[in-house]
């Protein structure tokens, strides 16, 4: 009897890791690897960073597309398309390049590897490439809508694609409720599934808390962040209430920064001009091997992001619950999907976007209370465990495919027996 083939999806993004220590996307790498682990053949269609080609990466199948001469090929990673493109206005003749690529990119491999399914991920250019793939290829589409894509590419033409590509996929999902409210949502648009990333609990449970608390004085206290340095993260507000915590607190407290971006520079002279910069320390990119450890030597993560001029936001804040899994307590801003992961007093503190003096005033109260920090903590961990394991996401994203997939099949039967 002839083994039945599992279930074969196509992962289309715009950023994927390119090693097993780079952050860019990684989320999808969880995603794509669970997945895997449920017996789906997994494969992924992302931007090459250098060159392009096919290697397999953890089981899953990873297909890197080029779409302009490699050492100029600045669009994707990095800071993110978005930010990208806002420092150097020139990435802009890449973008048709870009669009075109991973149109031709993604009908070889649909040509080449008949999945049964196309998950896009970020509404545009992605979910439209693909809902336009289907002119061609008549197999399901499911688009999840990140954030950047929802608060942020605005306009009467970017909401009519996107409205669009809501409306002629086969399904749509968005990793908060608030993500899924930014879309103009007149009536016309299906309703959305509703399922956010996760995260490694396990993994981010187990950082070891010596190795990097030996850069730091005695009973030091450490401020975490964890994020890209770009606009919408707030880093600079961060970096402004630290400023403003009374001068004793501040005396025998550390403020670690990890990751990089189109800001780093700026933030860094801000914090001369703030004159903290003695108890300020900017780690740069760092291996997401290393992110646990991280975690588990301070003593309160801050999250502090923004919504800036042309919408964009933080969708849902996966860095929140990589806090919440290292048993990390946590303080964020009410912006985007954030009040959703967040629950203000139970499992973190909310503050306003925006307002340095508020942000410093909850740094204060939680670095003077440790019972407050743990109780948190503690709650948030439980939490995380309950609604955010990437195998219980795993498992209602494979349940969407079967699902459309059967409804597929049964239309294609309805089709031949008339």
């Amino acid at each position: 009897m002839e083994k039945r083939r599992p279930l074969r999806v196509l992962i289309l993004t715009s950023s994927y890791p390119r090693s097993s220590e780079d952050t860019a996307g990684v989320f999808l790498r969880y995603l794509a690897e669970n997945l895997s682990q449920s017996g789906l053949e997994v494969h992924v269609l992302a931007p090459a960073d250098r060159e392009r080609g096919t290697r397999v990466e953890g089981g899953i199948h990873v297909h890197r597309f080029q779409y302009f001469p490699t050492r100029f090929q600045k669009l994707a990673y990095g800071s993110g398309i978005l930010p990208n493109l806002k420092q150097n206005p020139w990435l802009w003749i890449e973008v048709p390049f870009f669009v075109t690529l991973m149109g031709y990119a993604l009908l070889r491999q649909l040509s080449k590897e008949r999945p049964d399914l196309i998950h896009a991920h970020w509404v545009l250019p992605q979910g439209l490439i693909a809902v336009l793939a289907k002119l061609f290829y008549k197999l399901p589409v499911i688009t999840t809508a990140h954030g950047g894509d929802a608060f942020a590419l605005r306009g009467r033409l970017l909401g009519s694609l996107k409205r669009f590509v809501l409306r002629y996929g086969d399904a749509w999902t968005s990793n908060t409720q608030a993500t899924s409210y930014a879309f103009e949502q007149d009536g016309s648009l299906p309703n959305p599934y509703i399922i956010p990333m996760g995260v490694d609990v396990q993994r981010f449970h187990s950082g070891h808390r010596k190795p990097l608390r030996r850069k730091l004085p005695e009973d030091e206290l450490l401020v975490l962040f964890v994020g890209r340095l770009v606009e919408k993260k707030g880093v600079d507000d961060l970096l402004r209430a630290f400023s403003l915590l009374p001068a004793a607190l501040r005396a025998k407290t550390t403020l670690w920064v990890v990751g990089d971006g189109e800001q780093r520079p700026w933030l860094q002279q801000y914090t001369e001009d703030l004159g903290i910069s003695s108890k300020v320390y900017f780690w740069g990119q760092t291996s997401n091997d290393l992110l646990p450890d991280f975690y588990a030597a301070a003593d309160l993560f801050v999250a502090p992001s923004v919504e800036i001029p042309s919408g964009d936001t933080e969708g849902q804040g996966v860095v929140l619950l990589e806090a919440f899994a290292a048993r990390l307590c946590v303080v964020a801003t009410r912006v985007g999907g954030i009040s959703e992961v967040v629950e203000d007093g139970y499992t973190g503190m909310l503050v306003e976007a925006h307002n340095p003096q508020q942000l410093a005033a909850t740094i204060e109260k939680l670095l003077s209370d440790s019972n407050l920090r743990k109780g948190l903590a503690e709650n948030a961990h439980a939490k995380v465990k309950k609604d955010y394991e990437w195998e219980k996401i795993a498992i209602a994203f494979e349940s969407l495919y079967r699902d459309l997939i059967h409804t597929k099949d049964n239309i294609k039967s309805h089709d031949t027996s008339a």
